[in-house]
């Protein structure tokens, strides 16, 4: 019995297409795995470059606190469901008293802002996200009490 010494085009063609679409699917379920992973950074890093002037106009329209300590603010995003709300507040600091806590991932009771906090994350030099605990809210009294001024 001979063997076939070339190879039927058609079938080295089929080899190479399936080659590929493995390659395909290996890449695209890697850049998914990525962007899932890192949804909710990517999402405000590009929130904020297409509409961080709106939104630090809108803060900046804020009446003044100066009296109570707390930062001006203003509802930047949130989720939930079934009365589970989570939300993030756009922060504007001043100072940049808020970047230690976002450079080291920081929670907790942080000045100028009325209650503990789950995460910081800056934006830009005097901008912050500030992720709430589920289900608080500032200026509202709930179970870490965030109604009244920073303690």
């Amino acid at each position: 019995m001979e063997l076939p010494t070339e190879v039927n085009p058609t079938r080295k063609q089929y080899w190479l297409f399936s080659a590929l679409a493995a390659l395909f699917l290996a890449v695209f379920l890697l850049v998914a795995m990525a962007v899932a992973w890192n949804f909710y950074s990517l999402r405000t890093a590009m929130k904020w470059r297409a509409w961080s002037h709106h939104y630090q106009n809108e803060v900046m329209e804020q009446p003044s606190n100066a009296l109570s300590g707390e930062l001006k603010h203003i509802e930047w995003d949130g989720w939930g469901w079934a009365g589970q709300d989570t939300t993030v507040y756009l922060v504007f600091d001043p100072t940049d008293s808020l970047s230690t806590p976002a450079r080291n991932h920081a929670h907790g009771k942080f000045n100028g802002i009325p209650c503990e906090v789950a995460g910081v994350t800056q934006l830009e030099d005097h901008w912050y996200a500030v992720q709430f605990y589920t289900n608080e809210f500032w200026g509202r009294r709930n179970e870490l009490d965030c109604s009244g001024p920073a303690r």
